[in-house]
């Protein structure tokens, strides 16, 4: 009878040690998994920022000096982003449309390839 005692004793121990290792792992898991997340948000941010300066710059060289540069995210719950580059400056609004569409087309090509984002583009008009 003690001998049965002692298996379900040990049988117990065991089994609350691999309980116990087993929330350790997972904790591990789910702590690089944070990690991880905070890194791919910093690369965000940092590609972010380079679109916005080379807007800036693009638009510079072009005479649109002091040009008002938005870019707004969406986060989707799958991680995926999509992404709207506004462009406000007066001399654009005043410019003829086919002017418009070739500062349109250079701008569309700021973006950084990233399989999970989508980007649009668009000027801001004041009428």
């Amino acid at each position: 009878m003690r001998r049965g005692t002692k298996n379900i004793g040990f049988v117990m121990t065991v089994l609350a040690l691999v309980t116990v290792m087993v929330f350790c792992w997972t904790g591990v898991a789910m702590s690089r998994m944070r990690v991880n997340a905070q890194e791919l948000e910093v690369y965000y941010q940092e590609m972010e920022r380079e679109m916005v300066e080379d807007a800036r710059m693009l638009l510079s060289e072009r005479g649109f000096v002091n040009s008002g540069v938005m870019l707004t995210r969406v986060i989707d719950q799958d991680g995926s982003r999509q992404y709207t580059l506004t462009v406000h400056h007066g001399r654009i609004s005043r410019m003829c449309e086919e002017d418009r569409q070739l500062l349109m087309e250079e701008l569309e090509q700021i973006a950084f390839e990233d399989e999970n984002c989508i980007f649009f583009h668009k000027f801001f008009e004041n009428h």
